[in-house]
């Protein structure tokens, strides 16, 4: 509900009590005209008398770009809906990022750049058609090609003329909401339904505030849902996401050009958020040259999302992925993994250590429930760099396959309890200093040990317990049983307690790391 002097001052033209009116400006909210120069007008006024309140009152407006100004609130009504027509020129080309890599994009839907105290709020609405800009986009093979041109050439060092990157411009869509080098930011209350690109923007920031939004961008081609882009103090809460692409997503730049800007985004909260159709709940990378760091999600449910905490990069992104805890989560029917951490996001075969090499390090998830998943925990390390440090705690599990994990350096599991359909509930590889404590699981069986390992040393297993109708419970390769130690085991109800076997449980797995040439 407005207050008395908002209604009052809706009717003017003049600013009055820092709020301005767009339909006082001559915005038609009846969707007969565009209104982009009107709201745009209204912006200046509010902003040149010191700041205040742009008012959306109920309607519908059709807009292009609409450029913030400092000290500003956005406070679009309940009824009110911005509809944003594709037409480019009312974007005017403008400083960005796009995927990761600095370059000249259309104009943000909302956005500015070296803004201060600036909120949108309000329980309007946002929309615009996906498939028309996505449509507009790749008609221009030129601009397309371009892009591509511009991408190969950044990797290998070499200067880029402005020109390529205006004629690139023209096959790049705009991000919805896009504050740029901005700090002391409040996103609240508003409802998106459909994205140009991706959602909210969060591109340099300092000190952002989302919470209480709705996004509903699905389907659509990669309408996430908000993009941490080497922005820090960030908290996310009490928000629903349902997108065609990932929902919550750290970022910090791609390959050559991420690590010559080198910002990463650090020191953010996500919690009390839940989550519909999405690659991924909350995701880190696969931009990551920046590095991401000091990272909290917790109190989250995602049903029916492709996965549930995707941690993701790859070789020739770099960057140091480390200090991240998600905590109280239920991932309820993912349709591929319910947690994924990898390196193998960018297939490239094995090369020595360097500044390309992501590093995945000090990551903990505890206390989840994975129910009806594909591959309940699924863990990817590179042979050059195994991700070191996870830790997974509390975490109760169930689906085709149980947790599956290469490459690692100091993994820990305590207290998870996996029930997996087929194979191994615990099938580990090329890994040393394990620690498997009480582990176990409930649907255990004779064709398939509870524990394999391939290729690890140093393995501690102990207060973990064999279920009634286990056949083995410990299987290794031969000769690698001497590397594990077990303590405080509870093993009486298994067939076998512990066996060597050439048997190869990662048959019919599709691992990443398959095919590429090793070192």
């Amino acid at each position: 509900m407005k207050s008395c002097l908002l209604l009052f001052a809706c009717g003017l033209a003049a600013n009055a009590a820092g709020i301005c009116d767009v339909t006082a400006y001559g915005a038609k909210n009846d969707g007969s005209a565009r209104a982009t120069k009107a709201i745009n007008t209204a912006i200046q006024a509010c902003a040149k008398s010191g700041g205040g309140t742009v008012y959306f009152p109920p309607g519908t407006y059709v807009t292009g770009a609409i450029g913030l100004a400092s000290n500003i609130t956005l406070d679009i009504e309940a009824g009110a809906t911005l509809r944003f027509h594709t037409d480019l020129s009312e974007y005017p080309l403008v400083p960005g990022r796009m995927e990761g890599t600095e370059t000249l994009t259309p104009a943000p839907l909302i956005g500015g750049r070296n803004l201060e105290n600036v909120a949108i709020t309000g329980h309007g609405t946002l929309t615009t058609d996906n498939a028309s800009w996505v449509k507009q986009a790749n008609s221009n093979t030129e601009a397309r090609q371009m892009w591509s041109s511009i991408q190969e050439r950044l990797e290998k060092k070499e200067q880029v003329p402005e020109g390529d990157y205006r004629v690139a411009a023209l096959s790049l869509r705009p991000s919805m909401i896009r504050p740029m080098d901005s700090k002391n930011i409040l996103i609240e209350g508003i409802h998106v339904k459909g994205s140009s690109f991706w959602t909210i923007h969060l591109l340099y920031c300092e000190n952002v505030v989302v919470r209480n939004v709705i996004v509903e961008t699905y389907p659509g081609a990669n309408p996430d849902g908000i993009d941490i882009d080497s922005s820090r103090e960030v908290r996310v809460s009490d928000s629903y996401f349902d997108t065609g692409d990932d929902a919550i997503v750290i970022k910090s730049g791609k390959g050559v050009d991420g690590r010559r800007v080198g910002k990463p985004s650090e020191d953010i909260t996500i919690t009390n958020c839940t989550f519909g159709h999405a690659h991924g709940a909350v995701v880190v990378g696969s931009e990551t040259a920046g590095g991401v760091r000091n990272v909290a999600a917790s109190n989250i449910v995602s049903k029916g999302t492709d996965i549930g905490i995707r941690i993701k990069s790859g070789r020739s992104r770099g960057g140091v992925v480390e200090n991240l805890r998600f905590d109280n989560w239920v991932i309820d029917n993912p349709s591929k993994d319910g947690i994924l951490v990898t390196n193998y996001y960018v297939r490239i075969p094995e090369e020595p250590v360097s500044e390309r090499t992501p590093v995945f390090r000090n990551i903990s998830i505890s206390n989840v429930t994975v129910s009806g998943a594909p591959v309940v925990v699924d863990v990817q390390g590179l042979p050059e760099m195994p991700i070191a440090g996870l830790r997974i705690r509390d975490l109760v599990g169930s689906g085709k396959r149980g947790l599956q994990a290469f490459n690692t350096k100091g993994m820990e599991l305590h207290g998870v309890k996996i029930d997996a359909r087929e194979g191994p509930a615990f099938l580990i590889r090329d890994s040393s200093d394990l620690d498997l404590d009480r582990v176990e699981t409930a649907q255990a069986g004779a064709e398939a040990p509870v524990i394999r390992l391939d290729r690890v040393t140093q393995a501690l297993i102990q207060d973990s317990r064999a279920w009634p109708g286990t056949g083995t419970f410990l299987s290794t390769a031969p000769g690698l049983m001497k590397s594990v130690r077990l303590d405080s085991n509870d093993l009486a109800a298994a067939q076998t307690q512990t066996a060597e076997s050439a048997a190869d449980y990662w048959q019919g797995i599709d691992s990443p790391d398959k095919g590429l040439t090793r070192r």
